[in-house]
């Protein structure tokens, strides 16, 4: 028995922060693989790690320092490929976990990229639009030389956007003297980038809804759904999982929740959101307190906000059979183990969330071969990803018998062992 055997699971909730706890699990992967320790060296740090000052001269012309960081984890199965956030509380070490666990997406995804991440430290939404393209720009010619469509691509994340990664792209081709659309996916689709109409998470999001589903014996139609989170991705969500024919019975966002055992319009819901920018007031639903929206009564509870949102404190209280985590951590470890004694089925945020990772990858292929998207083929090769990334975490989830999410690591870590092996 191991020490964190005897600890409470509140107190093992709060022991690590996002890389000790990414780099555990590693470890515990690496014991249930037999893997060399050469390898699990290789892979518990990152490659490279670039972390950049710099200085916004703010439109009152104030100076404003911005720390950014750029994590490279691991180039054994490819260039990396990873988000770029804006946020106020960004941490080296939060990004060398988005990195690692890239890396491990990529991986299960079976795409020919490493993981990497970046972040810089300030809110965007506090900036202006001048401000912000200056930031974006300035951020991409700190890391000249190291970006690129053969060395590291940049996605979009938290708080970024395609109209950021065109900024983005602009100043990698001035840096490299010619326009690489491949430098950069998840741009607009004038710059090359996939067909504005598709949300490519939302999209991934909603086939592997609709395999776990499956896979537990039922259909979509009919299905009781709550969505925490209806942003941009949400609310894409929302619109497929209604053209499906499931009822969505409770939604939430920042403002708050409202609630409909009939099911929400969700037409309607959806244009009140983008007339009011919220959810909060929507006439045609009953209110709901955040934190009772996740404890709502359906079949299928879907985290697409952020991280924490089911813990130990009330994990025990979920009633949905079936908790889909679209957000990195948006369920604990500990919240984890808990619903598993309940019988709750998870799907964790590597697989259910690898939609855009999927889309990036076809993007930046099309890119480098010169070639044009087929309308028709985007969401066909996200289905296709998708459904493999499943089948491979419940065959080593099976293999190993472990839940579906270490299932999922233990598939990913093998694959780039092996890469790392024959290199």
């Amino acid at each position: 028995m191991t020490t964190h055997d005897l600890l409470p699971l509140a107190a093992i909730e709060e022991e690590f922060d996002a890389h000790l706890g990414s780099t555990l699990e590693l470890e515990e992967a690496a014991l249930l693989l037999d893997l060399e320790d050469w390898i699990v060296e290789r892979l518990r740090h990152p490659e490279r790690e670039i972390t950049a000052n710099l200085v916004l001269v703010r439109d009152n012309g104030d100076a404003f320092p911005v720390t950014a960081f750029r994590v490279q984890h691991s180039t054994a199965r490819g260039p990396v490929l990873g988000g770029i956030r804006f946020s106020p509380h960004a941490q080296v070490g939060e990004t060398r976990a988005l990195a690692m666990n890239m890396t491990w997406q990529c991986a299960l995804l079976d795409i020919p990229f490493g993981g990497a991440a970046g972040a810089l430290v300030c809110d965007p939404a506090k900036l202006s639009e001048r401000e912000l393209r200056r930031l974006s720009k300035d951020y991409v010619k700190a890391l000249r030389g190291t970006l690129g469509p053969e060395t590291d691509v940049l996605i979009e994340d938290l708080g970024s956007n395609p109209q950021v990664l065109a900024w983005m792209l602009d100043a990698h081709a001035r840096a490299a003297g010619h326009l690489e659309p491949g430098a950069v996916a998840g741009k607009p689709s004038v710059l090359f980038g996939l067909p504005d109409h598709v949300d490519a998470t939302a999209q991934g999001l909603f086939d592997t809804l609709a395999l776990a589903v499956e896979e537990s014996g039922r259909k979509l139609s009919g299905l009781r759904i709550v969505l925490q989170g209806v942003g941009r991705t949400g609310s894409a969500l929302a619109r497929l999982l209604d053209d499906a024919g499931a009822r969505l019975v409770a939604a939430a966002d920042m403002s708050g929740g409202v609630q409909s055992p009939e099911g929400l319009a969700v037409p309607a819901l959806l244009e009140w959101i983008a007339g009011n920018g919220m959810l909060i007031g929507f006439p045609s639903a009953g209110p709901l307190p955040n934190a009772e929206v996740l404890e709502a009564d359906c079949d299928v509870l879907v985290l697409a906000a952020a991280p924490h949102q089911v813990t130990a404190a009330n994990a025990a209280r979920i009633h949905a059979p079936l908790v889909i985590g679209a957000v990195a951590g948006a369920i604990t470890r500990t919240a984890e183990q808990i619903l598993e004694t309940r019988g709750v089925v998870v799907v964790p945020a590597l697989i259910a969330g690898a939609g855009a990772t999927a889309a990036a990858y076809l993007e930046w292929s099309l890119n480098l071969g010169h070639e044009n998207f087929l309308l028709d083929g985007v969401e066909e090769h996200i289905r296709q990803r998708m459904e493999m990334a499943c089948h491979e975490a419940r065959r080593a989830a099976q293999r190993y018998h472990v839940n579906l999410r270490r299932g999922a690591l233990l598939a990913a870590i093998e694959k780039v062992a092996a890469a790392l092996r024959l290199r």
